[in-house]
């Protein structure tokens, strides 16, 4: 009787959660406005009360009127410094959370029972342990439920799920404690009745990845862009059957440039969306669907677009980095957060007719393409097995994967102030992290320990720079944009 009532309880705070994140219409704008300043006052009271790092960072100011910009911003190694003080529960410690993700068998698991935990992906630099209680997580699923795609009624949405489940393919790596990764490692029990997954490798042959979407017949498919040309080159080569079941793709982690987007949809017939999140606040936007930018989900996150100096810039134009403020998350505040993103916020409504905001664009995060050959084939190598290897090495401060050769590469790291890396274990990490996607016979890579890597001349540090040149299609692989013309 007791486990009926709690599968009740879960399916009705589900329910709540999806309908309380329902695109908003002109008459939910001023009651809308009023939950979020309710939402930004009691984040900003809860982290004064249970944080020992906020309650010093926040003495002397007002928290009941102060303005945003009264804050002082964080960054990733300040937080991670002092990561024991900013989590709320004064039980956690950054020690016992590492060695919970060091054992894989904890992928999916709750630690304590109450936290979704991983490390973002150290794309900017340094990983970054994230803690979300199980209320932040199913606040995630939702406003994805909620907005994600468009529904045709406002009343249950999913029922007639229950009889004819979504099916949802997830090419992405095998499952992790990285961000992409959470996302479905928490998947809700209760949504499983409406939704069917399969969790597919990037890594794996095409062929395999063909077999299984056309055995799985997929209404949605998620991945990246990389994952997503090659599949649509096999859809252009005849070998992907699909049976016209397919509504949606959406691209995650990755840039998505306009001709890729492009060329995916004119292959498959349904738009792409694209999703701009990342740990520290993953429900902080959902994919439009008119264009390719994200729509901000601006009750759940406020995200201040701000030059070098921390000064707002007008929409319409590109900031110098964002300041990230998780309106939804009390286990581990995230207040006034700097992210190295250049986005613009659009200046004008949207033309999907939403009325959240529109970022428009997104740099900042755009890689050199790696690649590998691999007995004659020649593979788009997506960054991300790299930086799955540096999740759980958090005395690295900064870092640059190079290929120098044919599947040759090199890691530059960086140890943080006062800490030592290990090359030893740096290799290990790698070797556990390419052997678990099948290329253990095929990388090849050094490592490198320096005091510092410089940036370019734009003042960015390239985290993967190919140094030794594009991969030498053959003519039936030729990239997938050249094909158009």
């Amino acid at each position: 009787m007791r486990g009926f009532l709690r599968a009740v309880s879960d399916q009705v705070k589900l329910a709540l959660a999806i309908r309380s994140l329902l695109p908003p219409r002109p008459a939910d704008m001023e009651r809308r406005a009023r939950e979020r300043e309710a939402r930004f006052r009691n984040l900003l009271r809860y982290a004064n009360e249970n944080s020992p790092y906020y309650r010093k960072r926040f003495k002397g100011i007002d928290l009941a009127t102060c303005a945003i910009t009264d804050l002082p911003t964080m960054n990733k190694s300040e937080m991670m410094a002092n990561l024991d003080d900013v989590l709320t529960d004064r039980a956690l410690r950054r020690a016992d959370l590492e060695r919970f993700m060091s054992d894989p068998a904890n992928v999916g698991a709750y630690y304590k029972e109450n936290y979704a935990v991983c490390h973002t992906s150290g794309s900017q630099g340094q990983p970054a342990i994230i803690v979300q209680d199980k209320k932040a997580i199913l606040t995630t699923f939702a406003a994805q439920f909620a907005r994600g795609k468009p529904l045709t009624r406002r009343f249950l949405p999913y029922l007639h799920k229950l009889l004819n489940p979504a099916r949802f393919a997830i090419v992405t790596q095998k499952p992790g404690f990285y961000p992409s990764s959470t996302f479905f490692n928490y998947f809700p029990e209760r949504a499983r009745r409406y939704i069917k997954l399969q969790r597919l490798s990037v890594f794996d042959p095409p062929e395999i990845l063909v077999d299984q979407l056309n055995r799985f017949q997929p209404n949605f498919i998620t991945s990246y862009t990389s994952a997503l040309e090659t599949i649509t080159r096999e859809l252009k080569a005849g070998n992907l059957k699909l049976k016209g079941d397919l509504e949606q793709i959406t691209n995650i982690s990755e840039p998505l440039p306009e001709a890729i987007a492009e060329t995916v949809e004119k292959a498959f017939g349904v738009h792409i969306t694209n999703i701009y999140s990342m740990a520290e606040c993953m429900a902080l936007t959902c994919g439009c669907q008119a264009t390719h930018g994200s729509h901000l989900n601006d009750e759940l996150a406020i995200l201040e677009v701000v030059d070098a100096n921390n000064n707002p810039v007008p929409n319409g134009t590109p900031g110098s980095k964002v300041l990230l403020t998780n309106l939804y998350n009390l286990a581990q505040p995230i207040i006034r957060y700097e992210i190295d993103d250049i986005v613009t916020i659009s200046a004008e409504p949207c033309k999907c007719g939403s009325l959240l905001p529109l970022i428009a664009a997104v740099e900042g995060r755009t890689k050199d393409q790696f690649w590998v050959n691999v007995n004659g084939d020649i593979r788009d190598l997506p960054y991300y097995v790299f930086l799955l290897a540096l999740h759980t090495e958090t005395d690295l401060a900064e870092h640059q994967f190079l290929q120098t050769g044919v599947n040759t590469f090199v890691l530059r790291a960086a140890p943080l102030p006062g800490k030592t890396l290990s090359v030893e274990k740096l290799r290990r990490l790698i070797k556990h992290s390419v052997t678990s996607e099948g290329l253990a016979d095929v990388i090849h890579f050094d490592i490198e320990l320096v005091d510092k890597i410089e940036p370019e001349t734009s003042g960015k540090i390239r985290r993967a720079k190919n140094v030794f040149g594009p991969a030498p299609f053959a003519s039936s692989d030729r990239p997938l944009v050249a094909n158009e013309s």
